[in-house]
């Protein structure tokens, strides 16, 4: 059986972890936000879980200018800066993958893109079955027989021939679609007028973009003409909608295998954070929270405590009368997903 290679896109989903809808603020017991790293930390100890990859990559953008920017100097500028509380929880995060041991990939010159498309062309090259943890577009033109998209909130697998089913388009199609199309979000310009929609249909009709500009005449109205008025437009974004295959990367698939944690490390790092349901769902024992402020010592061992469950109206009725009695009370509800807009409640 063909070996499994996870890549995820790193910066992608750690955004995506801080703008998931949730109702509490996280914080660690020293106060410091926590919610894109508990979330991000969540999610790849159930692909391990769940997925049982053999090997496992983080892919990272870097902070260096692309040779993209080079190309167009507009490409990504209006991208707002990075918010306040974002970098400390990218350290934390990374200081998590260090102690899973799972290898994190950045290249100055080029985005974690280019990485991702290096790593799954080589390795499927190898017989290796290769997925790409990633909700972007862009990354349906490295689909082959032996890669496909994963999407890890979803458990949703995408492969050449359920992305032509769904879009009617190869994997080979989908860089002139995006040419055509642009991506506001990246700045990439694109044709006016022309969408998603409109550019898969082109595309479909002729072929390719070349194809497409052979028969440029016949598209009638504003489209059309924006299209014989974009050509250069629509070339330039094709070569910045292109991820680079061939970046001078390191590849070893021995350190991209699946490890033993190093449990001492990640359990240090997640007692510091406070995430005790992930070093419970992961077997470890927590170490002593520290309290911010005096140096107090908090935890289950050191606090006296009656853990009592209560599941009768009785019981519920005495216990409120109980809590209206205290100045200070804490909640915390147990629930079937991190994420609220599809979590059920299971207890409070």
């Amino acid at each position: 059986m063909a070996k499994k290679l996870y890549i995820i896109d790193g910066h992608a989903h750690i955004y995506a972890a801080y703008y998931a809808p949730m109702r509490q603020r996280l914080t660690s017991p020293a106060g410091e936000p926590t919610k894109a790293t508990y979330i991000f930390t969540t999610i790849l100890t159930g692909l391990i879980k769940n997925q049982k990859p053999d090997m496992l990559v983080v892919a990272m953008d870097s902070k260096a200018p692309t040779f993209r920017s080079e190309l167009y100097p507009e490409y990504k500028a209006h991208r707002p800066p990075m918010p306040d509380d974002m970098p400390a929880q990218i350290e934390q995060i990374e200081r998590i993958l260090q102690a899973m041991k799972i290898p994190v990939l950045r290249l100055d010159g080029f985005e974690a893109d280019d990485i991702i498309g290096t790593i799954a062309e080589k390795a499927a090259a190898k017989g290796i079955e290769v997925y790409i943890c990633s909700k972007d577009k862009d990354m349906l033109q490295l689909l082959n027989k032996h890669i496909s998209i994963y999407d890890i909130k979803h458990d949703k697998l995408t492969g050449p021939d359920s992305m032509l089913a769904e879009m009617g388009i190869s994997p080979n199609q989908m860089v002139d679609c995006l040419a055509l199309a642009g991506d506001s979000s990246d700045n990439v310009p694109g044709v006016p007028l022309v969408g998603g929609v409109v550019a898969r249909q082109w595309i479909k009709e002729y072929g390719s973009l070349d194809k497409l500009y052979e028969h440029a005449d016949e598209i009638k109205g504003k489209r059309g003409d924006n299209l014989r008025n974009s050509k250069e437009q629509a070339y330039l974004s094709k070569k910045l909608v292109t991820i680079d295959c061939s970046t001078p990367v390191e590849i070893d698939y021995d350190d991209f295998a699946v490890k033993k944690f190093d449990e001492a490390k990640l359990t240090d790092i997640l007692t510091e954070l406070g995430f005790n349901r992930l070093l419970a769902s992961l077997g470890y024992q927590g170490g002593e929270a520290q309290a911010p402020g005096d140096g107090t010592v908090t935890s289950a061992k050191t606090v006296s405590h009656d853990y009592q469950l209560i599941d009768t109206l009785e019981k519920f009725d005495k216990f409120f009368a109980k809590l209206k009695e205290q100045k200070i009370f804490a909640v915390d509800t147990e629930t079937t997903s991190i994420f609220a807009s599809s979590a059920e409640l299971v207890g409070i």
